[in-house]
């Protein structure tokens, strides 16, 4: 257990680091819950590696079970 939560820790700083040049610090927090909720560990250790492709997929497959945030973040970046 302290090893995912370790690893978990990890991703979300890289992936943090990395989304800091494309998105306001807002953003991210509005899209991070449903990033967790919503797409596979793999999408998100793919992101925090810099390919976010997994992640706009997952996006897409719950476009209706994003939040209402989320959803205007990806709206207003033209998804």
């Amino acid at each position: 257990m302290k090893r995912v939560f370790a690893v978990v820790l990890a991703v979300m700083f890289a992936a943090a680091a990395a989304d800091a040049r494309a998105q306001t610090a807002g953003e991210r927090a509005a899209c991070k819950p449903d990033v967790f909720r919503l797409c596979a560990a793999s999408e998100i250790a793919a992101a925090a590696l810099g390919d976010r492709t997994g992640i706009y997929a997952c996006f897409r497959a719950h476009r209706h079970d994003l939040s209402p945030a989320c959803d205007r973040v990806l709206k207003n970046h033209g998804y």
